[in-house]
């Protein structure tokens, strides 16, 4: 037999709701701009046309950098992110095959 389902704990407070609403809204958020992120990043693994590669980087490091700046993603983060495209995008001008 199945083990009851827990009941969700609701908040009690005015202020705990509010909370609770606006932390609704930023996670909606947060995954908007990670989702713009991971379509950026699929535009450019899937680009066949390497002269359109540096195009496609800059709009990648411009979405990192914007959700740096809201504190999306840490800017450390978002560096980490940048350097490791941006060698990937060298290889791939290069002409080495990258998995």
């Amino acid at each position: 037999m199945a083990a009851p389902a827990k009941k969700k704990k609701t908040a009690r407070s005015k202020t705990a709701l509010k909370r609770h609403r606006k932390s609704l809204r930023r996670r909606a958020r947060n995954l908007l701009w990670k989702a713009k992120y991971r379509q950026a990043l699929r535009a450019l693994k899937k680009e066949t046309d390497t002269t359109r590669l540096p195009e496609l980087l800059r709009q990648v490091h411009s979405v990192l950098d914007r959700m740096a700046r809201r504190n999306i993603f840490h800017r450390n983060k978002a560096a980490r992110l940048k350097s490791k495209l941006a060698r990937y995008v060298a290889q791939r001008l290069a002409g080495n095959s990258v998995a």
